[in-house]
């Protein structure tokens, strides 16, 4: 890995990381937390959870909006930058990287395409039944998954590197 690569990795890794935390500052306090709304099917369920949080959770939930899309950009480029540039594919893997390349893009897509559902929800009747409701946990449960797969996927390329 070039000296240029290493540093522009290092950069996209320190804004993943500062947008990351971010979120989780403004989310940190949400009882049952964020991954319980997004991974909800059910609108019983759904409505449930926004009743816990009370009216400044939700204010805060509302308000996250504004910046997760600047976050879903971030580890998006973070991800692509990590596996074009960050040396962990050999120049005999093309398709692997190129696989691992898209995975956190995707599920920044995914991701968008979840805050407009819940967008849309979130401006209809309190406790509405609405497909739109399991249709945003569909697309967090594949952003989720494109995610922890990206996480094996680098996990097991650092773990090979630091063992060689």
């Amino acid at each position: 890995m070039t000296w240029k690569s290493r540093a522009v990795v290092t950069l996209a890794s320190l804004a993943f990381v500062s947008s990351q935390t971010y979120l989780a500052y403004l989310l940190g306090g949400l009882r049952p937390n964020i991954l319980s709304l997004q991974l909800t099917f059910h609108a019983g369920c759904y409505w449930e959870i926004l009743s816990q949080w009370g009216e400044s959770g939700r204010a805060a939930y509302r308000g996250h909006f504004g910046y997760d899309g600047v976050h879903a950009l971030i580890y998006a480029v973070f991800g692509y930058l990590l596996a074009t540039r960050g040396g962990l594919f050999g120049p005999a893997e093309p398709r692997a990287r190129a696989r691992t390349a898209w995975m956190l893009p995707g599920a920044a897509f995914l991701d968008l395409l979840e805050n407009l559902l819940q967008l849309h929800i979130l401006a209809g009747p309190f406790g509405a039944q609405t497909v739109a409701i399991p249709l945003s946990a569909l697309c967090a449960a594949g952003k989720w998954g494109l995610v922890l797969w990206f996480a094996l996927v680098i996990g097991r390329r650092l773990v090979s590197k630091l063992g060689t």
